[in-house]
């Protein structure tokens, strides 16, 4: 599996309204793909603030970034497993993924 993250940019106008979601698709590039069943978990925002305003649902790896965040550049870390089937091993790897709130 290879897998990097990508850098997202997000408008400030529309987290003051609503909730954004960013499918994995456009948040992280598989160069290999992963084989078996894929799960996403968070591991770290850089701001500590800012923890709260992103979430991850392990199952899509949908990230969701909550009403309200403030301008400004966030890293998050992203750890990525696939499970492997007969031919490929289990494996795992963190990813860092960059949010641009303008």
């Amino acid at each position: 599996m290879a897998v990097t993250g990508k850098t997202v940019t997000v408008k400030a106008s529309v987290l003051k309204k609503k909730a954004k979601k960013l499918p994995v698709s456009k948040t992280l590039k598989f160069t290999k793909a992963a084989q078996g069943t894929k799960s996403y978990s968070m591991i770290n925002v850089k701001k500590a603030k800012a923890k709260k305003y992103f979430t991850i649902k392990k199952t899509t790896g949908v990230i969701t970034i909550k009403k309200g965040l403030k301008k400004g550049k966030y890293t998050v870390k992203i750890k990525v497993t696939a499970s492997g089937n007969k031919q490929y091993k289990s494996g795992s790897k963190d990813v860092v993924l960059t949010v641009k709130v303008k």
